[in-house]
């Protein structure tokens, strides 16, 4: 038969018990307290507020280049990789036909000027014998009134064409010369700008002209491709485009600074600005979680426009941009300090709710108009923190209301009281409490 425990021990394991739940009770406030929030110190700062995007990195001027008029490739003088620099020859075709029409047209506008200068002489000539008649000339029987041989038309160099035709004529010539030299020149493609040859999709013998096309099959539709014969790009200043929502596109304007981290490469940010802000949206549908219907998000594009130049930057990579739609600067405070218009300021380990007057807010702070100076100390109070921390006492409470329970309950009924084997009933039996 077991021996039933004395009365005095039973009464020192729920005292001991007790004990317990009150020091995790003490002592478990605090620390949730402090996980739930720090203090910050007021400081002079700037505020900024941005607004991100996703792109990524453009050449900042890309040129596709073709001949102006048609003709076969006689040479071709760069290759992709190549750099250039403005006005110089790329590439020519065939000039043979176009030499033959300026030769023409100049050999037209000789003749015109020549004939221009025998009608001003001529006229010169007559008006001359116009102006200074024979003295003693005497009507004769013999020369017919209406036959007189000193006709200004039938005189001089014999050129029957007016001064004002001739100037007409040798104009025509030198519009005609005009057009053979620009002809010639088109058989010649330079380059209008400074850069790189990104490609080349031509050949010496390949037929081309004012765009090169390839075509698909005569059964098909209208699927066609158009691509020009020479790419010509600046690499050492890129661009990037972006899509804003209609939310952030407001805050958006031209020239605003904005920063662009390129993701490939790590550590490296560009300084650049908002070059242009789009006036259409381009709408982006995408499927519902449920059912069938489709949902449509509205955004803008804006480009921005690369100020620093980069060696490790390559077009194509992805980047993102943060655009400083807002900037001020003065006393500064953590957003999180903010509770409406008010903060907790802690001095002296107490803690005083001030109302304070905010200017810009920003990403993670926020500018303080009055209200606050500087090196005050304001509480500041995580969400996340402060979430955790109210689960950790609502738990800690529950087991604190349960412990001693669990306790007792072990030593009395024996379900959990190591000490007490078998029945641990207390003396008088029944086991009740």
């Amino acid at each position: 038969m077991l021996k039933r425990p004395a009365p005095a021990v039973i009464v020192l394991a729920a005292l001991a018990c007790v004990a317990v739940a009150l020091a995790a009770i003490v002592v478990g406030s605090p620390a949730a307290t402090t996980a739930a929030s720090r203090t910050a110190t007021v400081t002079r700062g700037v505020v900024q507020s941005t607004v991100s995007g996703t792109g990524s990195l453009a050449p900042s001027q890309e040129a596709d280049l073709d001949f102006a008029t048609s003709g076969e490739l006689q040479a071709v003088y760069v290759k992709p990789g190549e750099r250039v620099v403005t006005g110089q020859l790329l590439a020519r075709i065939d000039d043979s036909s176009a030499k033959v029409d300026l030769a023409k047209a100049e050999a037209d506008l000789a003749g015109a000027q020549d004939a221009q200068v025998a009608a001003t002489s001529s006229t010169s000539t007559a008006a001359a014998a116009t102006a200074t008649p024979s003295a003693t000339a005497q009507p004769s029987s013999g020369s017919g009134s209406a036959s007189g041989s000193g006709s200004p038309a039938s005189s001089g160099s014999g050129s029957t064409q007016s001064p004002a035709a001739a100037a007409a004529a040798v104009a025509s010539a030198e519009l005609a010369v005009a057009s053979a030299e620009k002809a010639l020149s088109a058989t010649q493609l330079r380059a209008p700008m400074s850069g790189t040859i990104a490609a080349v999709n031509g050949s010496v013998g390949d037929s081309t002209g004012p765009s090169s096309s390839s075509q698909g099959s005569a059964t098909s539709d209208t699927t066609s491709s158009s691509t020009s014969f020479i790419t010509l790009v600046k690499l050492h200043r890129f661009k990037m485009e972006v899509s804003l929502s209609e939310s952030d596109i407001g805050k958006v304007k031209k020239g605003q600074a904005a920063t662009i981290t390129v993701n490939a490469v790590s550590g490296l940010k560009l300084a650049g600005h908002v070059s242009s802000v789009g006036v259409l949206t381009s709408t982006t549908s995408s499927s519902a979680t449920t059912g069938s219907s489709t949902s449509s998000a509205v955004s803008y594009p804006v480009t921005i426009t690369v100020d620093q130049g980069s060696s490790t930057a390559k077009a194509g990579m992805s980047a993102s941009v943060d655009i400083v739609t807002g900037q001020a600067s003065g006393l500064t405070i953590p957003t999180q300090a903010l509770s409406g218009s008010t903060v907790t300021v802690v001095k002296n380990g107490r803690r005083t709710t001030t109302r304070v007057e905010t200017g810009l807010a920003g990403d993670s702070s926020t500018q303080i108009l009055s209200g606050l100076k500087a090196g005050d100390q304001v509480a500041v109070t995580s969400t996340s923190a402060a979430a955790g921390a109210a689960a950790s006492q609502a738990g800690g409470a529950s087991a604190n209301q349960q412990g001693p329970q669990r306790g007792l309950g072990g030593g009395f009924g024996g379900a959990g009281g190591p000490r007490f084997q078998g029945g641990g009933r207390p003396p008088g039996g029944g086991g009740a409490p």
